[in-house]
């Protein structure tokens, strides 16, 4: 492999990865809007006389969420299989780094100095 396919393979994982915190980052917001709502709409049933209706519908939200959130979990290892393969399962991935090895001269290595 030579070095331009090393930079491409190392820029597309630190992609993935930034995509995948953009991602969790983007849930969390999320999550913590529904816990807002959820929030609101107990205090408002409980010290304002206000509907509790709002508040299961705030729970189905939440509910809601964390099986779409279970759901893209589930899906993901599969999904991180295909794209560390390429979308190809053939033959057994290549070893992703060896370390160096000693010369034959001097017996030593950058590691070493």
């Amino acid at each position: 492999m030579g070095f331009l396919d090393k930079a491409k393979a190392t820029a597309a994982q630190a992609m993935q990865q930034g995509q995948a915190k953009v991602e969790q980052i983007q849930q969390s917001r999320q999550e913590s809007e529904l816990y807002k709502t959820l929030g609101e709409a107990v205090y408002k049933a409980q010290r304002q006389g206000g509907d509790h209706a709002a508040v299961d519908a705030a729970l189905t939200a939440l509910d809601n969420h964390f099986a779409e959130v279970a759901q893209a979990a589930a899906a993901a290892p599969a999904a991180n299989a295909d794209a560390s393969t390429g979308g190809a399962s053939a033959g057994p991935a290549a070893p992703a780094a060896t370390p160096p090895a000693a010369t034959q001269e001097g017996n030593f290595t950058l590691d070493d100095m």
